[in-house]
């Protein structure tokens, strides 16, 4: 008799969440949404991509002005000495050189730009993804790309997206 007491109890307890409790104490979130098209996360994106257009342009600019001068100095390779036209070689290589790793700096710097204000993006929302969580009786917040299956009801992003934009805006403030 004990046994079959212990037996229902333990049923009662496993078969509770299968019943349907109405309240999920564990929501969803896609953080990849939050910052694509939350205004605060756009305003981040377009002028991260101002700049990355910005130094593509640079570096156009900049290639064609190399393959300018390699041209011109590919006609005066006809008509100068090789003695001559070492050190001039020579100089133009440094310059390529030079040019490409203060390019690559530049890119190297917009990336880690880039995702040092990612990263404060979401330390940002963190506070306001806790509110919300908080305020829908949740108690785990869950990116959904660390989720193998969840239920459309506990999805909580295009709610966090309309209180993102409503306390932090398009501002980086």
């Amino acid at each position: 008799m004990i046994n079959f007491r212990i037996y229902v109890f333990l049923l009662t307890l496993i078969a509770q969440p299968l019943l349907g409790s109405e309240k999920s104490g564990v929501f969803t979130v896609d953080m990849g949404k939050l910052f694509r098209s939350s205004d605060f996360g756009k305003l981040i994106i377009l002028a991260n991509n101002q700049a990355r257009q910005s130094l593509q342009n640079e570096n156009e600019e900049l290639e064609a002005k190399l393959l300018s001068e390699e041209k011109e100095l590919s006609k005066q390779r006809k008509l100068l000495s090789l003695d001559e036209f070492r050190p001039k070689a020579s100089e133009f290589d440094k310059k390529v050189s030079i040019i490409r790793s203060e390019q690559s700096t530049k890119e190297e710097n917009l990336n880690n730009k880039a995702r040092k204000e990612k990263t404060e993006f979401y330390k940002r929302i963190y506070p306001l993804l806790y509110e919300l969580l908080l305020e829908k009786g949740g108690s785990v917040l869950v990116d959904q790309r660390n989720a193998i299956l969840w239920d459309s009801s506990v999805d909580l992003t295009d709610d966090a997206i309309k209180l993102i934009n409503q306390v932090l805006g398009s501002s980086a403030n």
